[in-house]
């Protein structure tokens, strides 16, 4: 059982021969703290593993400890902090041309943006680790970023399902899981994934998509042979908890909501002992819907609570966290002539981590970097740059009358329509709160007012009666064109200004 469970192609690694022997410890230490779902200690343990190897000048082995911190971070619930470790790992992976660590560290990335949320992300760089594995002959590590892509798309139907209240559609998890068999196939038995923990995860994807396709009773003995594979490896935790969920799933589509909330609560009370943040977000989410559609408007409210809650503390504790990857940051400042050589590399994947979660637009981060480029350029058709902060009117009245869940479909909701208002080269972005930034490129002031007016009549015009019964939306926005001397500061500033002058206006 333990050869199965330390199958490379699960936790990829370097050979002993690659890695300082006292970082080799604590790696291996660590990855066995993760097949038992003990994240917060194999956290610690990578950390000091990432810091020796730093110490020992030796990059691949620090690339591949910093992935696996990344890993762990992710699971508990630090998703910038995951995302900056990845991307940090992969820089080192490539100064230190280590092909097989660079795979493992793509993989870790893909994770780290499938539990932020970023699926399209996820999807784009696991592609590229299974990809780049077959490339290079290695079918050994093919597997695990080939299943990572099957749970982002699990992950992504359950979070459509969260914001549409529509049945999770199997397609592309179907396609997903058929190629993956035929990959097996062509690869031969000696390159299929061969561990009992590989073969718990496929088998409960195949359960989960042949019930979203076929029903429950379909499914049913997939269902059964999940639950029975997951019983053999009793220390794999994480898939222990994922059994309840499975269930949850097949009692949803059977409209069996008691049964269904039952499987939920199982979800959240593993997934809480196994500190596992985003799969609790889940089982919360599941558990405030399964009561809400007994009319348990209380108990409904309570979870999100409760998950709020949990997410409040998770951004205490990330603080501390935030601060190693801070100094991680400035050591690799020592790296400069590697950090040159891979900044253009690295550039895409850093954008990657500039996405919103909750809405899907750029960051607050994101927003600076593409905004800052902006000012330092001008198109050769002579138009210019302007600005609008976009507020939401009376945003914490729509929160406290109609639920921050219905607060939190409104910014979604916005957020389709400034991308459908604007064009492909302007730039919109979720600067915080119910505080919009949208930048675009106009001939003169009259246009860029008519864009701004466009964008108050789509949000005027739009159905929000839909959401919920009785609710209104209307915005505020400050539009300001830049001028030569303007910094970032002084144009976001004066378009605050406006936005707020605009606001003063509006009867009480």
């Amino acid at each position: 059982m333990q050869q199965e469970l330390r199958s490379p192609s699960w936790l990829a690694t370097l050979s002993g021969d690659e890695v300082p022997p006292d970082t080799q410890a604590l790696l291996r230490q660590g990855r066995q703290l993760i097949i038992s779902a003990a994240y917060r200690q194999a956290y610690a343990l990578f950390m000091r593993a990432s810091q020796q190897a730093h110490e020992a000048g030796h990059l691949a082995s620090e690339a591949q400890a910093l992935a696996l911190l990344s890993y762990a971070a992710g699971n508990l619930g630090h998703n910038e902090e995951a995302i900056e470790t990845a991307m940090l790992a992969t820089q080192l992976a490539d100064a230190g041309q280590a092909p097989l660590v660079s795979l493992m560290v793509l993989n870790y990335l893909g994770v780290a943006l499938l539990w932020n949320g970023s699926h399209d992300g996820a999807e784009a760089v696991l592609t590229q680790a299974y990809d780049d594995a077959l490339r290079h002959g290695r079918p050994g590590v093919v597997w695990q970023p080939h299943m990572n892509r099957c749970l982002n798309e699990a992950y992504r139907a359950v979070t459509l399902r969260q914001l549409e209240r529509q049945r999770p559609d199997a397609s592309r998890l179907r396609r997903l899981l058929d190629d993956f068999d035929a990959s097996a196939e062509a690869l031969g038995k000696a390159g299929a994934p061969a561990s009992l923990m590989q073969q718990g995860v496929l088998q409960w994807l195949r359960a989960l998509a042949e019930g979203w396709q076929h029903g429950a009773a379909a499914a049913e003995p997939l269902v059964q042979a999940s639950e029975a594979l997951a019983a053999r490896l009793p220390e794999v935790r994480l898939l222990q908890a994922m059994q309840p969920w499975l269930r949850c799933e097949m009692a949803l589509l059977s409209d069996a909501a008691p049964a269904a909330l039952q499987a939920a609560q199982q979800m959240h009370a593993s997934c809480v002992r196994i500190e596992h943040q985003p799969l609790q977000r889940i089982a919360l989410l599941l558990s405030s819907e399964l009561h809400e559609r007994q009319g348990q408007a209380g108990e409904a409210l309570a979870c999100l609570r409760l998950l709020q809650r949990g997410e409040h503390q998770l951004r205490q504790v990330s603080m501390h966290h935030r601060r190693s990857v801070a100094t991680l940051h400035f050591e690799l400042r020592q790296h400069k002539q590697e950090v040159q050589h891979l900044r253009s590399n690295a550039q895409q994947l850093q954008r990657l981590s500039m996405e919103d979660a909750l809405t899907g637009l750029l960051n607050r981060r994101g927003m600076e970097l593409l905004l800052t480029e902006a000012l330092a350029g001008r198109p050769e058709d002579g138009s210019a740059l302007y600005l609008s902060v976009v507020d939401v009117d009376r945003f914490k009245s729509v929160n406290d009358r109609y639920s921050h869940q219905v607060g939190d479909q409104v910014l979604r909701v916005l957020a389709e329509l400034f991308q459908q208002s604007l064009r492909g080269q302007d730039l919109a972005a979720r600067w915080g709160g119910d505080e919009f930034v949208l930048a675009f490129w106009a001939p003169d002031d009259e246009q860029a007012a008519a864009v701004g007016e466009r964008l108050k009549r789509a949000v005027a015009a739009y159905p929000w009666g839909m959401l919920a019964t009785g609710l209104c939306v209307s915005v505020s926005l400050g539009l300001t064109r830049s001028r030569s001397d303007d910094s970032l500061d002084s144009l976001l500033l004066r378009s605050d200004l406006g936005m707020y002058a605009e606001k003063r206006q509006q009867p009480a």
